[in-house]
């Protein structure tokens, strides 16, 4: 057997909250064909194993991982398939997830020009079903071809064995540690794009003064917005949005909504949005605003003092003092609201 993992290896580093202590093994994995030879020298030491695609979504241990953590960089791009509306894409799941938005806006597909600027690699969009102004992976996504760890072979799942929800998936439920994606099959419009019914995307164009705006234009709008909202993680080491919008019952929206009588429902607003069943989505980042903690900061980590969903690592944090923060956030939104709030990000434990 000729695998021959590295040792010792500092995790911080790979990711962009920039926490962490070490992998004692770790490798990159450039083809689903190197999988079987890996999992099988897994299985022979009796070792565990940890997937990281590009980090952005991930806040290591403190300590030491005893196992393998095997980074997925496994790349291509092609066109499957097409017809007079749409085109069918293979995407490798080591891809940057917004170098390809930008290579399928150049090509005139629409349908994730929304999710422009999400940081991460498009191995790691289905885990998370990620989402973006009216956007989800959900909505373009054929199918998932997967390394199935329990029969050792490729396979591939279809959108309904995806299980999608609203930031989850079966890669993170019923079917976690299982599949390693190794490429995406997405589905997408020639048909022009319309502006993100969300108010910050819509009060952009207006102020533009642009009706129809193509989808180059739609990007442009999508990453400026973004870029005023996040800290970039090189500047300021940070996952992005750190707590899922919480979905509610009608009798917590309508206190809140009582509590709050100047609230305006979707689309006009988009801190409530109504979704049918007596099931509301709140903002998040609404939330903890109105709790009076943007910007709270405690010795090596923050909130973000413009953007109350993104949590940062002022230098040198861990994961214990993210913990604490995280603590804090939730326990108030809890007696405040009587909501749980769900982090986004995988927080690993070893």
């Amino acid at each position: 057997m000729s695998f021959q993992p590295e040792q010792n290896v500092d995790l911080a580093e790979l990711t962009t909250f920039k926490i962490g202590g070490q992998a004692a093994f770790y490798t990159v994995v450039t083809s689903a064909d190197e999988l079987p030879e890996i999992f099988a020298w897994l299985k022979s030491n009796n070792l565990p194993h940890f997937i990281l695609s590009g980090g952005s979504n991930t806040i290591f241990d403190d300590g030491t991982f005893k196992g393998v953590v095997i980074k997925i960089d496994i790349k291509g791009f092609e066109l499957l398939s097409e017809d007079e509306i749409t085109t069918c894409i293979r995407v490798g799941a080591g891809e940057n997830w917004d170098a390809i938005v930008a290579k399928t806006i150049d090509l005139k597909l629409s349908g994730i020009e929304a999710l422009s600027g999400i940081p991460g690699m498009c191995g790691a969009a289905p885990i998370q079903n990620i989402g973006a102004y009216g956007q989800e992976i959900k909505d373009t996504t054929v199918s998932v071809e997967v390394f199935d760890t329990d029969t050792g072979v490729v396979t591939s799942l279809t959108n309904a064995e995806c299980e999608f929800e609203f930031r989850n998936s079966t890669f993170k439920a019923t079917q976690k540690d299982r599949y390693i994606i190794t490429a995406i099959i997405l589905k997408l419009s020639k048909l022009p794009a319309s502006i993100p019914q969300y108010k910050d995307a819509i009060s952009y164009f207006k102020k533009k003064n642009i009706a129809t705006p193509n989808l180059p234009q739609i990007r442009r709008a999508i990453l400026e917005i973004r870029r005023n909202k996040f800290m970039d993680p090189a500047v300021m080491p940070n996952a992005g949005s750190f707590f899922k919008n919480p979905i509610v019952s009608e009798e917590i929206a309508n206190k809140i909504m009582a509590d709050n009588p100047s609230i305006k429902l979707y689309p006009e607003d988009t801190k409530i949005i109504p979704l049918g069943g007596n099931k509301y989505k709140i903002a998040a980042g609404w939330l903890i605003q109105e709790l009076g903690l943007k910007g709270l900061e405690l010795e090596k980590v923050r909130i973000d003092p413009n953007h109350a969903l993104v949590l940062e690592n002022k230098g040198g944090a861990s994961q214990k003092d993210l913990k604490e923060l995280v603590s804090k956030i939730q326990d108030s939104a809890i007696k405040k609201y009587g909501i749980a709030l769900e982090p986004e990000p995988v927080i690993v434990e070893f």
